[in-house]
């Protein structure tokens, strides 16, 4: 290793830099990255599995199929009002809501991870349906659907948007009992919401999968944009928060402020 440093500094340096817990560009950006190159080979494994798997598909009817046969129609007419609320209106009347309430409060950085979240996690969602052109489970709809079927965009815009709030609320809430309430009411938001995509028959599991995926792809890509930004803020401050005292009261304002 010394003979490593000193033929190679700048590398070695980088290296450390990188795996330094520290500052957000070192071990938690690191992570990040990885769990974002690990998602990305996950949604690229499944996308390859539904166009050439002959397992992957007929494991996908078989998931519907059982849902079908066990189909209540009072479940299932609770599960289609559910499902509105993930639709392209309903999320993009509660995207715009609560970006109302964040540029209210002047949370610009939370703002902007809400945007580039709901908005990255729907146009890739849209590239990717008319990439893909899957139909949807025939003849076991509980209502019709136009659009194409691989990845599902309630459950991607579910994971994004509820996983965006999430984020936000243990962010910035101290309150335990609201951070346990809002925490499980989104997660129960986000697996309700893939459920009843399947339940009513209007995608396969395959589909809410890459919709999961997908939505939470951007939603790692969000968190590093929303924490690169305090971090140059707290780097405009001229904090140190490794040697100086008052930078923990100082980095709390910051994420305060965004």
């Amino acid at each position: 290793m010394r003979r490593l440093e000193k033929r190679y500094p700048r590398a070695i340096t980088f290296l450390h830099a990188r795996f330094s817990p520290v500052e957000f560009i070192g071990l938690p950006l690191t992570l990040l990255l990885l769990v974002s190159a690990f998602n990305i080979v996950m949604l690229s494994e499944l996308a390859e599995h539904i166009v050439n798997s002959p397992v992957t598909k007929a494991i996908d009817i078989q998931v519907s199929t059982f849902f079908y046969d066990r189909r209540i129609p009072g479940l299932s007419l609770a599960f289609y009002y559910y499902t509105q609320l993930g639709n392209v209106y309903s999320v993009t009347i509660m995207t715009i809501i609560t970006a109302g309430i964040l540029a209210g409060q002047r949370k610009g950085v939370y703002l902007m991870g809400l945007l580039v979240s709901v908005l990255g996690s729907g146009l890739s969602m849209q590239l990717l349906k008319n990439y893909f052109h899957r139909e949807r489970p025939l003849d076991i709809g509980y209502y019709a659907e136009t659009s194409y079927s691989f990845p599902s965009g309630h459950s991607t815009g579910a994971m994004a948007l509820a996983g965006i709030l999430i984020f936000i609320l243990l962010s910035s809430v101290k309150k335990r009992k609201a951070r346990l309430i809002g925490t499980s009411s989104g997660l129960a938001y986000i697996f309700l919401m893939g459920l009843s995509r399947i339940y009513l028959g209007v995608h396969f599991l395959t589909d809410v999968t890459a919709g999961f995926l997908l939505g939470f792809l951007w939603l790692l890509v969000s968190i590093s944009v929303v924490e690169y930004l305090t971090y140059r803020k707290v780097k405009k401050s001229k904090v140190n928060p490794a040697t100086n005292p008052d930078s923990i009261i100082k980095i709390k304002d910051i994420k305060e402020s965004r």
